[in-house]
């Protein structure tokens, strides 16, 4: 039992597991989409922000009298936007009083590092030396930049004392943020950030750098920096939806701050490119290659123009074929509408002739129910007739033997006889010109085994005779009787009979009788 238990509840935490990843899965995505939304909102309006960039920097310029602590303002703003003027402002303070030659220093060799000039950038900093204060910041600089240097070094040789160097600044910026992490609680993260990625702890390291990003608004330029380190601390915690997150964030920032030093959308580019969303690919990369033209960093310029040549082609490629497939349908639909409009036509005068058709067919069914009027007259001109005629025959007959008997013949029954005989040659033959398949439907309303055929030289029998009587309207037996010369109860018997004989129910036989030949 406990084993059946275990096996239950592990069964259980695992369905839940799957759950709960599924729906974090999906509310990452609902997450990402919604960001890559507000970042392509804020990328056609890139624009307004670049001009108020330009406007802020153009107010700080006319501002007089010019000082070096404004000079150097003026340069920190053209840094991440303008290489060219950024460079020409920072070179103003290399006689400027510390500390503001110190920083002008160090934003030079950012500047130089970002705009892919690392030789010139180390060859700065060898020249001139670490700077004597703001060392964390300082050490810093100079491992960013040895690292990347090292990244990009085509010689061996000179990679790996690019790589040795960056080593060495990193261990001086770890001592100096040492020594200032317990009086400067930015440091402490920082600190706490770094010492946790060399041991490859990235959830204690994504944490601290969470706790640095809350120190900054997203309007804030260092919210991009820091926005773009949480999307590599994620990638290396194997995390890809958070990495694409934090990219879009990073992304958004730099829109809103003016800033066309972009690190962030090219990227962003590539992964909807990845992600078969090439518009939004085709937008981004256009938009970043738009700003690395105008930063006129040639670095950056060329990392982005490989990406961007190869998604503005796809989007070109598909664009054409695009344009193809909606020739191809406005031709077809073209097509569909000529044959539409002829249709129209064709059916218009299809209705034109139906409609005339029906007036013709209206006028003949009018004129058939006139002639089924008439024939229905005639039919009942012609039973009375045929009622009047078998009365005055029968009437005669009877007059005839009585004056016979009168007279003493004895023959008079075989006179009787012949003249009934007579009387119903003469009976069938009359009404079968009128009914002439009287025999047949009259036998088709009985039971096969029911069914009567009239004597060799006769046309019908005596069940057809009286039900012929019935059809024409006499129903009183007693009439039948009388018109035939046979007694009502044997009229009544041979009703009975056939009634009993009948298909279907017997109560209506004798109505299916009186329905044969009529016209509807």
């Amino acid at each position: 039992m406990q084993r059946q238990f275990l096996h239950i509840m592990t069964k259980r935490i695992i369905f839940c597991s799957i759950w709960a990843l599924l729906t974090l899965a999906s509310a990452s995505a609902d997450t990402l989409d919604s960001l890559l939304t507000v970042l392509e909102s804020e990328v056609t309006h890139s624009d307004l922000y670049i001009a108020r960039k330009q406007a802020r920097i153009d107010s700080l310029c006319a501002v007089r009298p010019m000082t070096p602590d404004l000079e150097l303002r003026i340069a920190q703003e053209y840094q991440h936007f303008q290489s060219d003027s950024s460079r020409a402002w920072f070179l103003k303070q290399q006689d400027a009083d510390e500390p503001i030659r110190t920083e002008a220093f160090i934003g030079m060799v950012k500047l130089l590092a970002s705009s892919g000039h690392y030789s010139n950038a180390t060859a700065l900093l060898d020249k001139e030396g670490m700077p004597s204060i703001s060392s964390v910041e300082g050490y810093k600089m100079a491992w960013l930049l040895y690292s990347d240097a090292a990244a990009n070094a085509q010689v061996p040789l000179f990679q790996d004392e690019a790589k040795e160097r960056a080593q060495q600044y990193y261990d001086s910026m770890m001592v100096a943020l040492e020594k200032d992490a317990p009086f400067n609680e930015e440091s402490a993260l920082w600190l706490a950030s770094y010492r946790a990625q060399e041991k490859n702890n990235w959830v204690e390291a994504i944490r601290y750098n969470g706790q640095l990003l809350d120190r900054y608004t997203p309007e804030d330029h260092m919210y991009a920096i820091l926005a773009y380190g949480q999307a590599i601390l994620y990638e290396q915690a194997g995390d890809l939806n958070k990495r694409k997150e934090w990219l879009v964030r990073s992304a958004i920032t730099d829109v809103r701050c003016g800033i066309t030093d972009n690190g962030s959308s090219w990227i962003v580019a590539q992964d909807c490119f990845d992600d078969g969303q090439l518009e939004r690919a085709y937008n981004l990369s256009d938009y970043s290659l738009t700003n690395a033209t105008f930063f006129n960093a040639p670095t950056r310029f060329i990392q982005i123009f490989t990406p961007g040549h190869l998604i503005a082609a796809r989007y070109e490629h598909e664009l054409r074929q695009s344009s193809i497939r909606l020739t191809f349908a406005l031709i077809s639909l073209a097509v569909v509408l000529i044959l539409l409009v002829f249709g129209v036509i064709y059916t218009r005068r299809q209705n034109r002739r139906l409609y005339a058709l029906n007036q013709e067919m209206k006028q003949m069914n009018e004129q058939l129910r006139t002639i089924n009027r008439q024939l229905k007259e005639a039919d009942k001109v012609k039973e009375q007739y045929i009622c009047r005629y078998l009365e005055v025959y029968s009437d005669y007959i009877r007059r005839l033997t009585t004056m016979a008997r009168k007279a003493g013949e004895r023959d008079a029954a075989a006179f009787m006889d012949r003249e009934m005989e007579n009387f119903y040659r003469s009976f069938d033959d009359t009404f079968l010109s009128i009914y002439g398949t009287f025999v047949q439907d009259f036998n088709a309303l009985l039971k096969p085994e029911a069914r009567v055929t009239p004597k060799p030289g006769e046309r019908m029998t005596v069940e057809m005779r009286i039900f012929a009587l019935i059809l024409l309207g006499i129903n009183s037996s007693a009439k039948i009787a009388e018109l035939l010369c046979y007694s009502p109860n044997t009229i009544s018997n041979y009703r009975v009979k056939m009634k009993n004989a009948a298909l279907g129910d017997r109560d209506t036989f004798e109505q299916r009788v009186r329905q044969i030949g009529t016209i509807a």
